[in-house]
């Protein structure tokens, strides 16, 4: 592969007065290539299309290609961070991989979270999110969700039982330690700020890991702590391991795996005692990006412990900008 270099270089051959004469310096150099991989020019890696075409609202980002995958395109080496191009669609609902969006970046999600107890008197519930993600640059990145919840009625409570409420305010700020594939695990740092409509606020950090295994295999995994910022006596604190794995049947459109996650939580009721809850939840995880812009994940899990939730479920609609 042949990268033309055009340099324009400013040399003084001769001086008349104050003159100067500028040279101008024009030549091929070939660049070694790596086992594997493709390295491609940043200057060639993109067919931009023209701004007014129609069929640009349907296309992905125009990104730099900077390592061309052996086998699928989604695991292109692209942007800023040098990341793999599934990275930047939510694989998995409850697991979360590294940054979303590029310097720049926006997109829209539309969550839906159903959770069903098991028998105990406890309601139905639908938390819905709407999330804005914002790429920032040197590694940042901005979330701000607007959550809500419906409660279905219990057996023999009148239909007016049903509510729907504003539930949170969130932001949540991430900062990956290092561009793609230059830490195992492609560590990244997560806090986010919970503002409860009525609660406590809360507080929840992660440490969010991930990475591929081989081609067409990825993998997630979080580290999770949360606590209402209360008092010792009235605190509510979760510790939480969420994993996830996926295999990708067609490229950049459909992939399948799994998903788990268990959390141990305490919510105090004084200094010496508190309720304890031990929840395990596992199931299938689903991912169909339709067109390069919009993906849709599924993601329901069951509850494998007398504590946990009969079922929960993820459904999650995203669209870039």
């Amino acid at each position: 592969m042949h990268v033309l270099l055009d340099l324009f270089l400013a040399v003084t051959l001769a001086r008349a007065g104050d003159d100067e004469i500028p040279v101008h310096l024009s030549f091929d150099v070939v660049p070694f290539e790596l086992e594997g991989d493709q390295v491609v020019n940043p200057a060639q890696a993109q067919d931009p299309k023209d701004q007014t075409d129609p069929g640009k609202k349907l296309v992905g980002r125009e990104q730099v290609i900077y390592v061309k995958a052996e086998k699928y395109a989604e695991e292109d080496r692209v942007g800023a961070y040098r990341q793999p191009e599934w990275t930047q669609h939510r694989r998995w609902p409850a697991t979360r991989v590294y940054l979303q969006q590029p310097p720049g970046g926006i997109e829209f999600e539309q969550w839906l979270e159903i959770r069903i107890p098991k028998k105990g008197g406890k309601r139905n519930e639908v938390r819905l999110r709407e999330e804005f993600e914002f790429g920032l640059g040197d590694r940042f990145q901005l979330d701000i969700y607007y959550h809500t919840v419906y409660k279905e009625r219990l057996n023999g409570e009148a239909s007016t039982a049903n509510t729907l409420d504003f539930r949170a305010w969130s932001g949540e700020l991430r900062y990956a330690l290092a561009d793609w594939g230059e830490i195992f695990g492609n560590p990244t740092l997560y806090f986010e700020y919970i503002l409860f409509n009525d609660a406590e606020a809360s507080i929840e950090p992660k440490l969010l890991l991930g990475g591929e295994i081989v081609a067409g295999f990825h993998w997630g995994a979080n580290l999770v702590y949360e606590r209402e910022l209360a008092g010792f006596k009235d605190r509510t604190e979760e510790f939480k391991v969420t994993l996830g794995l996926s295999h990708t049947i067609s490229d950049t459109k459909f992939s399948v795996g799994i998903s788990a996650e268990g959390a141990y939580t305490t919510e105090r009721e004084d200094s010496t005692t508190a309720a304890r809850e031990r929840e395990i939840h596992l199931g299938p995880s689903i991912q169909y990006r339709p067109i390069p812009k919009a993906h849709v994940d599924i993601e329901p899990m069951w509850g494998c412990t007398g504590e946990s939730k009969r079922l929960k479920m993820f459904l999650v609609f995203g669209w870039d900008f």
